[in-house]
């Protein structure tokens, strides 16, 4: 069911990926990548991260092992959880995710029915 209040611009799969991250200049800082789009993602970090905020993923797809880094800015945030919008991915890692996105929805699907 869709949610109308739902503003991302591409749909999220659930996942379990672990994420660097870095905020300015600040030391490198480790989280999990639990929903993942081609134009955003949402994670957990070590630390509450304030709206706005920009920072620097690095992670690796479990489909291809790619690295991915990317910049991004929070959109959405709480206590335990950040929603960012990535700025700058390739085309290839776009498509990376896609990839990921499709056999990962795929095996979802396969596994409620």
């Amino acid at each position: 069911m869709n949610n109308p209040t739902d503003t991302r611009r591409s749909p999220r799969v659930p996942c379990d990926i672990p994420v660097e991250y870095h905020i300015k200049s600040d030391r490198p800082q480790e989280g999990r990548i639990v929903k993942l789009g081609t134009a955003g993602a949402l994670l957990t970090p070590q630390e509450p991260v304030p709206l706005g905020t920009e920072m620097v993923l690095n992670f690796r797809l479990p489909v291809s092992n790619r690295p991915i880094r990317t910049a991004c800015t929070v959109r959405w945030a709480d206590e335990r959880s950040v929603g960012v919008e990535f700025s700058h991915l390739t085309l290839q890692e776009q498509e990376e995710i896609w990839k990921f996105h499709a056999k990962e929805s795929a095996r979802q699907r396969k596994s409620r029915s």
